[in-house]
């Protein structure tokens, strides 16, 4: 066979060979963008239990979604990573009678529904109730209806976090690089005008975290439900906060009631140089920094929730359940605010 015939023939066997590879590799990198894109614009909007299907969302403009394996260890659900970035959360944990020896599952209920009527009032301006839960809520009888009906409402399992102790799940959103403002609450205690006139308070600074403490008992540095942290003002700390909490050998230690020794050990170090305080009764307490008045004064006794945090149903008889507030922890132009 001459030469040339032998180059001709081995150019096309190379040229079939070379195509074929190329072929390949399309296919393959077509396939694996086609299974992201679909993982990533499947129908958020309907949970695969659910007959109901939610809003759709603005278009994402931030990739972060696309990295599943940064995003799995702050995922709340498909829908909330969908609302991409800049969310301002407010966040409570919801568990059942293995971790809740109080827990009454009607009565949980009403506590979630008064809230998020509450929310509807309080935080109408773009915030999200995020409900950080175990398997006793059902899906299809509680979660599908719930946020269906319910656009600023997302439910979170922690399944597959259940090392993390359930009073801590609502920790969470203050290592989350979507969240721009979170705020710790309880699942039993209302949302007030109150607390939010103190919250605008506190957005209206540059400080990065926010405390509350409204009543003679509320003696530590930070309670579980009434303290706030903006990650998008410092996201390092975010990020320290995010490896404390998912920290196994470290969370382990503050299960139970221990929430509250969480925020002293681990956050409080770093919250108090960057933090505004409201407290209307231990405003000398010596916890290293100066706390201010709140920004409005207390509702009547006649009214209910009188003070923030109070577990419901709280006042509203009357009978005022502490006694007046020390004169230095009122308005300075406001002296006469005995119930402050």
């Amino acid at each position: 066979m001459p030469i040339t015939q032998r180059f001709f023939i081995h150019f096309i066997i190379a040229v079939t060979i070379f195509s074929s590879i190329i072929y390949i590799l399309f296919r393959y990198n077509y396939q694996q963008a086609t299974s992201i894109y679909t993982t990533i614009n499947a129908d958020y909007r309907r949970r695969p239990e659910c007959s109901c299907t939610r809003p759709e969302l603005l278009p994402l403009v931030s990739n972060l979604t696309t990295n599943s394996a940064e995003t799995s260890s702050f995922h709340c659900s498909q829908y909330a990573n969908h609302r991409g970035p800049n969310q301002r959360i407010i966040s409570v944990s919801l568990f059942g009678p293995k971790e809740n020896k109080m827990f009454q599952f009607n009565r949980s209920l009403n506590f979630l529904n008064e809230l998020i009527n509450d929310m509807n009032k309080v935080y109408s301006d773009g915030f999200t109730l995020r409900i950080y839960h175990d398997n006793t809520i059902n899906t299809t009888d509680i979660v599908c209806p719930i946020e269906c009906q319910n656009p600023n409402v997302d439910f979170c399992n922690m399944n597959s976090k259940l090392f993390i102790p359930p009073k801590i799940w609502r920790f969470i959103p203050a290592g989350d690089p979507l969240v721009d403002i979170m705020m710790s609450r309880d699942l039993d205690s209302a949302l007030t005008q109150r607390e939010r006139s103190a919250v605008n308070a506190w957005l209206a600074s540059n400080k990065s975290f926010h405390a509350m403490r409204d009543h003679p008992m509320h003696g530590v540095p930070m309670l579980g439900g009434m303290w706030g942290f903006r990650p998008s003002l410092n996201a390092n700390l975010s990020r320290i906060i995010h490896n404390k909490i998912h920290r196994e050998d470290l969370i382990k230690n503050y299960g139970g009631r221990n929430d509250q020794t969480f925020l002293a050990n681990e956050i409080w170090p770093h919250a108090k140089s960057s933090i505004i305080v409201h407290d209307s009764f231990l405003c000398k307490s010596n916890f290293g920094q100066q706390p201010l008045p709140f920004p409005t004064q207390r509702p009547s006794f006649n009214e209910t929730n009188c003070f923030i945090g109070c577990v419901r149903p709280c006042c509203g008889f009357g009978r005022p359940p502490f006694g007046e507030c020390p004169k230095d922890c009122r308005p300075k132009d406001h002296p006469e605010w005995v119930y402050c």
